[in-house]
């Protein structure tokens, strides 16, 4: 299965694409695809990329059987050509991706939310009379994704508790009967194992 960022510039691009006045040049990664009779790219055009440090911010306390929640940064690259003025150009661009990714539901990550951090540009680049710039807009994605999806080794248990028990130490881990919540799981279906010794 793809790694959840993957996921996520793909959904990106699809929302995108023909969401702007880029129209169906939207893509993933770092680099624009090269128009061959003019050895550059096609613009105005948009690029999705992750480059950025994701963060681990929650995690289940158990250790096993559980999730992560992770932060991470996507950014929309706004690119852009024009013999006038360009800053509206892209202003115009970056109001259709807000436009777009406002109120979105983001296929497979639907309890993340896609909030945008900032938008900044770069100094122009001029070829004559003819300037090419790109506003990029930072998106902060914050999702769940499993966390250690296996038994606890700790315990050898049976029925309703398959993937749960307590530690020796009293700690809980996700799967206890809804009564228990809070304290340590019964153990009357499972085995504690002591140093490698089932007690």
């Amino acid at each position: 299965m793809p790694h959840p960022r993957t996921l996520l510039r793909q959904a990106f691009v699809a929302r995108l694409r023909d969401a702007t006045v880029a129209e169906e040049r939207v893509y993933s990664g770092r680099l624009m695809p090269i128009n061959d009779e003019e050895d550059e790219p096609t613009l105005p055009a948009i690029v999705v990329h992750t480059r950025e440090p994701e963060q681990v911010i929650d995690r289940s306390t158990s250790g096993f059987d559980g999730f992560e929640r992770r932060r991470c940064i996507v950014s929309v690259i706004c690119v852009a050509q024009s013999y006038d003025d360009l800053d509206e150009d892209l202003d115009t661009m970056a109001q259709q991706v807000e436009a777009a990714l406002q109120a979105w539901i983001i296929p497979g990550f639907e309890s993340a939310d896609a909030m945008l951090m900032d938008t900044s540009s770069e100094p122009p680049d001029f070829d004559g009379s003819l300037t090419t710039n790109a506003t990029t807009l930072r998106y902060a994605v914050e999702y769940n994704t499993p966390y250690r999806t296996c038994s606890n080794p700790y315990v050898i248990s049976a029925g309703s508790l398959e993937q749960s028990g307590a530690y020796p130490g009293g700690q809980v881990t996700p799967g206890c009967p809804a009564d228990s919540i809070g304290t340590v799981c019964p153990t009357g279906g499972a085995t504690i194992i002591v140093n490698g010794t089932p007690t």
